[in-house]
């Protein structure tokens, strides 16, 4: 996923102009409570509507919606050159349009008109010249070239992060024309009362969608996802890892999800350990691995203390394995960012069609990694579960300074177990001697 970039805006070539220059119009702006034309000579801009709203004092402020601004700038006949008034109207309506705090997304309309004389080899392209000069000047503050860039502070939702401020950079839309106004009507010639000859007129309007599209919606999984195994199932909710919502960023949608389980006593017993544990001993009696391409970083994630656990897991076990009281037991994390496994609530569900019986209990996304299921014992318990072994012996591991294995096999090929492991595992393929 793109990273969301926040942009400072530089320095730009009129930015002398428009701190040298304190004008009237910028005032009318800042201190405007009703709808009104604002204008200093020819040159002109239509301030939008205003709302009266109450403050935390319970006074009456206005607040002005910036979802429509318009402006007139004036040249002088002939030529293509504006005066000192009409870059003031042009900064005003700059400060008005660009500042950091409009939430709007704009696109912007541009139309020159010539003097409305009769063309001639000098002013055929006065319109066009006009409304160039005009898009330059836009072009000019935001340094660029050929597009002019708007940013629009946005917010978006994050599973992880909540409520996220960030600028949305996008080419703002320009709708770019200059028309001749020779031989047109009376009507043609003027625009809500206020002639065309000679000026440029803007148009700045919110257009969300001309400008960046739809809102993305991110989830993952981007479904409801159940996942299933000889033993168990894992059920994940749509966006129980991540969603984001509501921003404009580019996302991805190429993550995934699966798991194994290791269950069956042949398998476990292949390469078997306690349950990684630094201060008691953990007995195993299988585990889950759920693998996925994206992982929230515990230590990272401010919201981690709120994410609730809503990822289900589901485990298909034996009378023998229930009265042993087994748990599931998963990573738990601490405030520096390590962790440790510990039990987590295990809860016992019959099947009342099938009277299967499951064991069956919920985690958060930060311990979708090794599940295990077992039991704690104290050391010298441990002679109840495990026979003393050597290296070499099969199944041995090593443990408490020494080896222990699970089972030994008789002349016969038999599993020889003691009576308390055997009621932890599920049964071994051929014969199993419990002692």
């Amino acid at each position: 996923m793109q990273k969301i970039v926040f942009f400072m805006v530089a320095f730009f070539i009129f930015e002398s102009n428009m701190f040298a220059q304190q004008t009237d119009i910028n005032k009318s702006i800042n201190n405007v409570n009703h709808p009104e034309v604002v204008s200093d000579d020819c040159s002109t801009i239509i301030v939008p509507q205003v709302q009266k709203v109450r403050n935390k004092k319970g006074g009456k402020t206005t607040v002005v919606s910036l979802n429509k601004l318009e402006a007139f700038v004036c040249f002088e006949t002939g030529t293509a050159f504006y005066n000192e008034s009409a870059l003031n109207v042009l900064d005003s309506i700059y400060k008005l349009a660009f500042g950091k705090e409009n939430e709007h997304f704009y696109k912007m309309t541009i139309i020159g008109y010539d003097d409305a004389q009769t063309l001639n080899e000098q002013n055929t392209n006065l319109a066009r010249e006009r409304a160039v000069l005009v898009f330059n000047y836009f072009l000019s503050r935001e340094d660029v070239k050929d597009f002019i860039i708007k940013r629009t502070p946005s917010k978006y939702q994050s599973s992880c992060a909540g409520t996220v401020d960030y600028f949305i950079k996008y080419k703002m839309p320009i709708d770019f024309k200059w028309i001749n106004l020779n031989g047109k009507s009376v009507a043609e010639q003027s625009l809500n009362g206020i002639s065309l000859a000679g000026k440029t007129y803007i148009l700045i309007e919110d257009d969300i969608e001309s400008c960046v599209g739809d809102f993305y919606n991110y989830y993952y999984p981007q479904n409801d996802t159940s996942l299933n195994s000889q033993y168990s199932m894992i059920t994940i909710p749509k966006g129980a890892v991540e969603s984001i919502t509501n921003t404009k960023d580019t996302l991805e949608f190429d993550y995934s999800i699966t798991y194994r389980e290791v269950m069956n006593f042949e398998d476990l017993m292949k390469d078997y350990k306690f349950i990684p544990s630094e201060k008691q001993y953990l007995i195993n009696a299988g585990y889950i691995i759920i693998n996925t391409e994206h992982k929230i970083d515990y230590s990272s994630c401010p919201l981690r203390d709120f994410i609730k656990p809503t990822i289900s897991l589901k485990v298909a076990v034996t009378p023998e394995q229930v009265n042993a009281k087994l748990k599931f037991f998963a990573k738990v994390f601490k405030s520096d960012g390590s962790f440790t496994y510990k039990a987590i609530p295990t809860k016992k569900e019959k099947d009342k069609n099938s009277s299967n019986i499951y064991l069956t209990a919920e985690i958060t996304p930060f311990q979708m990694d090794t599940i295990y299921i077992g039991k704690k014992v104290e050391k010298e318990e441990l002679s109840d579960y495990f026979y003393p072994a050597q290296q070499n012996d099969p199944g041995s591991f090593e443990a408490m300074g020494g080896w222990l294995k699970a089972y030994k096999l008789s002349k016969k090929g038999a599993y020889i177990m003691k009576k308390q492991m055997g009621n932890m595992l599920k049964k071994p393929v051929g014969e199993v001697e419990l002692n």
